[in-house]
């Protein structure tokens, strides 16, 4: 079983009141590396992982320099995941696959930002990823652009459009748990947390922003928990 959080987009105040060991700190974009430092050093979890969000360009004055899977110069302490697929045992000893994939629909300088294009070869990667390593499921999937899936973000306008392909990876893969960001809370009415059942499976899809507690039991491969200040609420939807 391993303890989560995640963070995107906004920065508010979060402190390890009941000293919990986490394992696991996951960034889904549009955060400061002061802010992520913050963070890690709140919750001193095992590994630190992120994708890079649209507005994180500001960081990086010059030349984008980061290696994929490899720790950040800038966001000091974190593995940078671009367009990934790994398995935790090398960081944690956790038999955990996690996907992820930066930046959002929108004009400029990749990673941070990203087409349609980028997701369909990143779609593509995986599967023979997938294939080639023998991959029967992905637990945990952290972007920051949301998946287009139908019943689920219901309005939205053209700097937050859900991406297709990854809607398409979504009920192909189906992972237990799928985090995002990108989609402020604040200004949308909308539901942004949601059950998915497809046959006898069942998946979380999770908007990070500002952040979220996850208990996670890997060898049942099940979500035990999913908390902010209190449960969070989420909308089920069956897939066909």
């Amino acid at each position: 079983m391993i303890d989560i959080i995640s963070v995107s987009d906004e920065e508010v105040t979060l402190k390890n009141r009941e000293n919990k060991n986490y394992d696991l700190l996951i960034g889904c974009g549009d955060l400061s590396p002061g802010y992520m430092d913050y963070v890690n050093n709140e919750f001193k979890p095992s590994l630190s992982i992120m994708v890079h969000g649209n507005h994180d360009k500001k960081y990086f004055p010059e030349v984008y320099k980061e290696e994929n899977e490899k720790y950040s110069d800038i966001y000091k302490g974190f593995l940078v995941l671009n367009k990934s697929l790994i398995n935790l045992k090398r960081y944690i000893k956790k038999d955990i696959n996690i996907m992820a994939f930066s930046g959002a629909l929108s004009y400029g300088i990749k990673p941070f930002h990203i087409s349609e294009k980028d997701t369909a070869k990143f779609k593509r990667d995986i599967n023979i990823k997938m294939l080639l390593k023998r991959i029967k499921n992905i637990d945990i999937v952290a972007t920051h652009n949301p998946p287009l899936i139908e019943n689920t973000i219901k309005k939205f306008d053209r700097y937050h459009i859900p991406s297709k392909n990854f809607g398409d990876m979504y009920k192909q893969i189906f992972p237990k748990l799928w985090l995002y960001g990108h989609i402020h809370r604040a200004y949308t009415i909308n539901q942004l947390d949601f059950k998915l059942r497809k046959e006898n499976m069942i998946s979380y899809m999770i908007n990070s922003v500002p952040y979220q507690k996850i208990k996670y039991d890997e060898e049942k491969k099940i979500i035990l928990e999913i908390k902010r200040l209190k449960a969070t609420k989420t909308k089920e939807i069956v897939l066909k």
